[in-house]
């Protein structure tokens, strides 16, 4: 059995556990950065360390799994620092970036209570799905927020694709999904992105479908194509695995 093979099939649920003892320090959470990006039309990014996911297709690099890279930051300190960065470009957007920004749940929700009391901005939050869709009670936390919105990425389109992509065992599949179903029964503002780049069209028409039965046919108006940005470390650890995408684009 390869390396690669041996890895396969952890529990991310675990996993993020087990990450949260080392990026977070009471509310303190672990930052590498804070940024302007031009998505969304521009938006203030904090990129917090540390992902219970290992996506062969991951932009982010070193700060996913080397814990001992990046800064505490308390929830003040990082509302600061993005509202200063959006304030200097005029963005109405910040969201959290990187890593998985529900790993470290308490540092998340006292970020949103600066944002929600005293800021007109809207917070994006990008995340795997994961906890949220194993706790039910982190949606219901966050519906009590009226400036955000859940940006949900969904890696694959089958519980066999995704053990391949991400390295979670296959049943871990269902967590984003159970998530979808989780903000919209308490009226979260959210949409998904579907990473289409592997998989055939008849795989995602069929999640598709899921997705109508877990919340409705509206969910359908916003679904998200995520892109594959083909960096040469994805590129080395994609032909490692044997796994070709559909569609993808290599940065310049």
């Amino acid at each position: 059995m390869s390396k690669e093979a041996e890895i396969r099939g952890f529990d991310p649920v675990k996993l993020a556990d087990l990450i949260e003892q080392r990026v977070l320090q009471g509310t303190r959470r672990k930052y590498y950065r804070f940024r302007g990006s031009r998505f969304y039309g521009g938006s203030a990014v904090g990129d917090v360390v540390g992902c219970n996911l290992r996506c062969a297709f991951c932009w982010t690099g070193r700060p996913r799994d080397d814990l001992r890279i990046g800064f505490f930051v308390h929830p003040l300190e990082a509302y600061k620092r993005l509202e200063s960065i959006a304030k200097a470009h005029g963005y109405r957007y910040v969201r959290l970036s990187g890593g998985e920004p529900t790993i470290g749940f308490k540092h998340l929700v006292k970020l949103l209570d600066h944002f929600e009391s005293t800021s007109d901005r809207l917070f994006i939050l990008e995340t795997n799905g994961i906890l949220i869709g194993a706790r039910r009670e982190y949606a219901r936390t966050l519906a009590r927020y009226n400036r955000l919105h859940v940006r949900i990425s969904i890696k694959a389109c089958s519980p066999e694709l995704f053990t391949k992509l991400t390295g979670a065992m296959p049943r871990a599949f269902e967590y984003p999904l159970n998530a979808v179903k989780h903000l919209a029964d308490y009226g979260l503002s959210f949409h998904v992105a579907l990473f289409a780049a592997f998989g055939s069209e008849k795989c995602w028409a069929q999640l598709i479908e899921e997705l109508v039965e877990l919340a409705g046919p509206d969910i359908v108006e916003n679904i998200e194509v995520e892109p594959l940005v083909l960096y040469s470390p994805a590129k080395r650890r994609l032909k490692l695995l044997g796994l070709k995408p559909r569609f993808y684009y290599e940065p310049k």
